[in-house]
C-alpha cells in the first residue's frame, strides 16, 4: 500500500507576511510526484550537481508562498518553503513580492541534514521546480528527502554522503508512523 502523502500541484503568489508555525492538516491526497516530470527533474539535477537554489529576503527567510490545499488549525493557508534545481528556473521567478531576493545556493548535504529536517520538525511544506508563473509541487519534507536519498542511491552516491544510513533512518520512522497512523484499528 502507498504512503499517503500531502503532495499536490499548485500556483501561488507571495506572501507578504510570514505565517505562524502550522499544525499539519489531516488531508492526504495520492502521491502525485511520481507521474510529475518537473518533480522528478528537480530530484535527478539536485542529485547530481549537489545544489539546491532558493531565494531568501534580507532577513534569510526562504521565498514562500500559500499553500493551495492545506490550512493550518486557524484556517489559514500552511506557507510553502520554494526550492528550485537550477539558476534559471530561480532567476525567473524572482519578481514581483520576490524581486529584492537573493538568490542563494545550498549544498545537497546542507539542504538534506538541516533544511529538510528543520522543515518536518516545524511542519512546513516544500514548493519544488516552480516556473515563471509560480506553478509548482508541494510536497513534505520527509517525502521529498526520501526521494533525494532514493536517487543519490540510484546514482551510486551513497558512499559520498557521511549521515546517509541516519538520514535513511530518519525516513524510515517517519513512514512507519504513517503506516500506524493508518493501520485499521482492531476491537
Amino acid at each position: 500500500m502507498p504512503l499517503p502523502d500531502r503532495t499536490v500541484f499548485t500556483s501561488c503568489q507571495p506572501r507578504p507576511t510570514r505565517p505562524k508555525v502550522p499544525t499539519m492538516s489531516p488531508k492526504f491526497p495520492p502521491d502525485e510526484t511520481e507521474n510529475d516530470p518537473r518533480y522528478k527533474a528537480f530530484v535527478q539535477q539536485v542529485v547530481q550537481y549537489r545544489t539546491v537554489y532558493t531565494l531568501q529576503d534580507d532577513e534569510d527567510y526562504f521565498a514562500e508562498c500559500p499553500s493551495e490545499v492545506y490550512d493550518d488549525n486557524l484556517g489559514e493557508p500552511e506557507a510553502v518553503y520554494c526550492f528550485w534545481d537550477n539558476l534559471e528556473d530561480t532567476q525567473a521567478c524572482q519578481h514581483d513580492e520576490w524581486q529584492d531576493y537573493e538568490i542563494v545556493e545550498i549544498p545537497l548535504v546542507d539542504f538534506m541534514e538541516d533544511i529538510l529536517i528543520g522543515m518536518d520538525e516545524d511542519a512546513h511544506l516544500v514548493g519544488v521546480a516552480f516556473d515563471e508563473d509560480l506553478y509548482g509541487t508541494e510536497v513534505e519534507p520527509v517525502e521529498l528527502l526520501r526521494d533525494l536519498l532514493n536517487e543519490i542511491r540510484v546514482q551510486n552516491q551513497s558512499h559520498e554522503y557521511e549521515n546517509y544510513g541516519k538520514l535513511r533512518h530518519y525516513c524510515d520512522l517517519w513512514e512507519q508512523e504513517i503506516a500506524a497512523q493508518n493501520a485499521p484499528i482492531i476491537h
